[in-house]
């Protein structure tokens, strides 16, 4: 079986809190295998891990602590990172009018568009995510996702 496909706000809430974490945490127990993505993820998960610090939501002092685990956790093949190909900027773009052309048009930014066209190239039969216009671009495109959603009281 193929593995899922995640991005980097569902890896992302692995590591520091977030009202998906406890939904994160299930599926990556479920995952057979390792978590697949592209390889942009490291790059997002530095710069969003040193943003929460800097914006005080986490514990000054934590990134580098959060960085060495996520880390080690690459380094024993908890996560099989895809390389950006020559072939990836193609594929992104030719998904774009098929997006934007819908009622209401679905945009999506660059890196957003880059975990679809990867988890494309790898066949992934989901996607997960917490980005609802990844999601809606993701479904457009034939991918099923999962769209992990805040725990909110009624």
């Amino acid at each position: 079986m193929k593995s899922l496909y995640w991005d980097t706000s569902c890896v992302l809430a692995l590591y520091v809190p977030e009202q998906i974490s406890s939904q994160a945490s299930d599926l990556a127990s479920a995952e057979k295998g390792p978590i697949h993505s592209s390889a942009i993820l490291e790059f997002e998960m530095t710069f969003a891990i040193h943003a929460k610090e800097a914006r005080s939501e986490i514990p000054r002092g934590s990134s580098e602590r959060l960085l060495s685990r996520f880390q080690t956790d690459l380094q024993r093949g908890r996560y099989l990172l895809v390389p950006l190909g020559i072939d990836t900027r193609p594929a992104a773009t030719r998904s774009l009018p098929e997006s934007s052309k819908q009622e209401p048009p679905v945009f999506l930014r660059t890196l957003g568009r880059i975990h679809i066209t990867t988890a494309l190239k790898l066949g992934s039969p989901e996607l997960d995510t917490a980005d609802k216009k990844m999601a809606d671009a993701a479904n457009l495109l034939g991918i099923k996702t999962k769209l992990l959603k805040e725990i909110t009281s009624e």
